[in-house]
């Protein structure tokens, strides 16, 4: 079993970290200025979102076992057989995905009789298609 952390790109880093910083300076003044016990549902809600904000960084990772690709990335979890995999390409497509990074994979296989994708940003794209046993098509 191979565990793969997905790339992160630096605006995705600086989006975290500013969003981060500016959700702590609220808290900060709401402390300072006690208004923290007068509205702790908006404390409440900062902190939900720093937290929501670094769950992808600190969750997002794909697995290869002997015979599956599973994908983790917050609440969700994907498992494709690796025997399924069509075609593994490169891909910088925008859609919503397991991926911190514009630098991507492509994934095809099957599912439910039609041909899907999923995209995912390994780190070190060479050694993850090595491990599930497929070239990368440019």
């Amino acid at each position: 079993m191979q565990t793969f952390r997905s790339k992160i790109d630096w605006w995705f880093w600086g989006v975290v970290i500013a969003t981060t910083g500016l959700l702590l300076q609220f808290l900060w003044t709401m402390y300072v200025k006690g208004t923290m016990q007068e509205y702790p549902e908006h404390a409440a809600v900062y902190l939900f979102t720093i937290v929501l904000l670094w769950w992808p960084i600190l969750n997002t990772r794909y697995i290869v076992t002997e015979n599956d690709l599973i994908i983790h990335s917050m609440l969700f979890k994907w498992k494709i057989n690796k025997a399924d995999i069509i075609k593994i390409s490169a891909s910088n497509h925008l859609i919503s995905s397991p991926a911190l990074s514009l630098d991507r994979l492509r994934i095809d296989y099957p599912k439910n009789g039609n041909v899907t994708h999923i995209l995912v940003s390994p780190k070190d794209q060479k050694a993850f298609c090595q491990a599930l046993q497929h070239n990368l098509t440019k």
